[in-house]
Formats: C-alpha cells, structure tokens, sequence
C-alpha cells in the first residue's frame, strides 16, 4: 500500500467504488497503447495492465486519480476525471445499439458529409453511393490509425448523457470503426447524470490547484495583485468538492509561505460568505 497514508480514510465513499475506478483503468490501459506504439508483445501487454490494475492500491486513492487525470488531461487534453467521480453520475458498462450515439464532434466524414453528429445519420449516409469515395477513405485512415498500436479496439468507448443525448466523449475513432465494420453494437461505459449538478463531489485534480497557487505567486513576486481573481477561481472548482477543498488546504497550499496563506485567507472567507 505503497504512498496510502492514514488521510484516505475519511475521503468519500464513492471515489473508491469498483466501477469508478475500472472504468478509470480501462481508459488508462487504452492511451497507454497509443504512449508506446512500437510495444505489441501480449506478454507485456499483460504485465503492464495488471500493474495499471494496482494503481488505485500503491497510490493510494489522492494520487490515482490525479495520475488518471495527468493522463488525460496532460497528454489527450480530455477533462475526464470529474465526470468518472461525480456523485451525481450514475455509471454503467453495457453493450449499446451504435444508432443511439452521438459523436462528441464534427471531424472527417462527419465533416465532409455535412452530417449531425448523430451516429444513426452517419451510419446511414456513409454507404449512400454518393459517398462512397469518403467511405474508402474513412476505412483507409481507420485502417492506418488501427496499425499504429497493439489492438485496443475492445476497450469500452466513454459517453455521457448530455442534454438527452448519449454524447462519446472518448472513442470516437471507434464508433466510427463500428459503424464502416457495421456493426449494431458497441460496449460503451455510460454516465447518467442523476442529479444537479451533474458535476458534484468530484475529484479536483490537485496539480490543477497547486498550478493557480504558483502562479499566483508568480504575479505577487512580480508586483501584480491576482489574490482575489485567484481566490474566487479556486472557490469555483472547490465549492462543490469537499476531497477539492482538503486538497487545497493540505496539499496545494504551503503553511510556512506568506503569498500562500493569505491566499488561502481568501478562499476561506469567499466560501464561507457564500454558506
């Protein structure tokens, strides 16, 4: 239980639930795949994802999911993490009909066929004979992305249900690779917001706050007085985060520095004038 001190105890319940996190390690086994293209021994492969597996027991809980979030947000610039540990999401794994998606953007064919991002509109208009010149191509780049790594197709693709839409968020390469397959079905791991706010003590990634900390004290030592936009920013990612709020105070703010406390100063008022 390597770097798990006695302070995890007390953090919420539901950022330990089994769901929450293999749904956290399915998506990091998968980027990891992209990170070393030229590794393709399933021996390896194997080692590598049992070792992943144990993230959340040698971390310790704090520093899996900012290791899940440095991963996501610092190499693939997706902001998954809160989504995967809000309270008010309710997660699921299940098999989905393909029609039923949506894309989470305009890109390639999607693009070029003048398409919503409905997956049932793409499915139907990437095989009219007016398109077949993007299909090909489509099953072209498709082909070549898929050649680039060790198979990682079979992992679940990562949607939410946005505004009644079941929005992909991470996958979208795959449900594409599904629909020129033409296949009816994908497995897809599924938040429902069941809630509001949909986002509700989730983690906050704590390099998130340690990088507003530094910087603010950046502007100080520069002569520039940031202390209140900073201190209402943070209150903004913590009001709603009670693991946010003591990752602020335990770890992002150091107690023998003067820029940092009077910081921290401000953010305990800001909240406690919004009680």
């Amino acid at each position: 239980m390597e770097n798990k001190g006695k302070e995890e105890e007390n953090f919420l319940p539901h950022l330990y639930e089994p769901l929450r996190i293999k749904i956290a390690v399915q998506y990091v086994r998968q980027e990891m795949r992209n990170f070393f293209p030229e590794l393709r021994e399933e021996v390896l492969w194997r080692s590598m994802d049992k070792q992943i597996g144990d993230w959340d027991k040698k971390l310790g809980i704090r520093n899996f999911w900012n290791a899940v979030h440095g991963i996501s947000i610092g190499f693939r610039l997706k902001s998954l993490v809160p989504w995967i540990t809000s309270l008010n999401i309710k997660w699921k794994e299940k098999e989905m009909p393909v029609k039923d998606l949506w894309f989470g953007g305009q890109f390639g064919p999607i693009k070029e066929m003048k398409c919503s991002r409905s997956a049932a509109e793409v499915k139907d208009k990437i095989f009219w004979t007016e398109n077949r010149e993007i299909l090909n191509k489509s099953i072209k780049i498709l082909k070549e992305k898929k050649d680039e790594t060790a198979p990682r197709d079979y992992f679940p693709i990562f949607v939410i249900k946005k505004k009644e839409k079941l929005t992909v968020i991470d996958g979208n390469r795959r449900l594409l690779q599904a629909i020129v397959d033409k296949k009816e079905n994908i497995l897809a791991t599924i938040g429902e917001p069941i809630a509001e706010p949909p986002i509700f003590e989730h983690w906050v990634p704590t390099s998130l706050l340690v990088d507003l900390v530094f910087w603010h004290k950046r502007q100080t030592e520069s002569e520039k007085d940031t202390k209140e936009i900073t201190a209402r920013m943070i209150v903004e990612l913590i009001k709603d985060s009670s693991a946010g709020r003591i990752e602020f105070e335990e770890r992002a703010v150091h107690k023998d520095d003067e820029v940092h406390l009077k910081l921290a100063e401000s953010v305990a008022k800001i909240l406690n004038d919004n009680k």
